[in-house]
């Protein structure tokens, strides 16, 4: 489930990102605010992305570096929000 997850991150962060084209490479480990991949508004445009494509609800307390640090982190975050339930997409 956390590799499909992955894919909806990446194509949200594509999507998002003024700075993520279609030839960048991500991978689950790509240092996303590291490298400045992300600035904070696009990071909560991330979010709110992710929170419609899911149905889910991300806390502000959560919005935390570590949780988005790169792509295996938000695939995570969103699947302890999902609650072990399947995703809708």
């Amino acid at each position: 489930m956390t590799r499909d997850i992955e894919s909806v991150v990446v194509e949200a962060i594509r999507k998002v990102a003024k700075l993520v084209d279609r030839e960048t490479v991500l991978t689950r480990d790509t240092a996303l605010i590291e490298e400045q991949l992300l600035d904070s508004i696009e990071l909560l445009q991330l979010v709110m992305e992710l929170e419609t494509a899911y149905g889910i609800e991300i806390p502000l307390e959560e919005l935390a570096p570590e949780n988005f640090a790169d792509i295996g982190a938000i695939a995570r975050l969103v699947c302890r929000h999902l609650g072990g339930r399947a995703p809708e997409r």
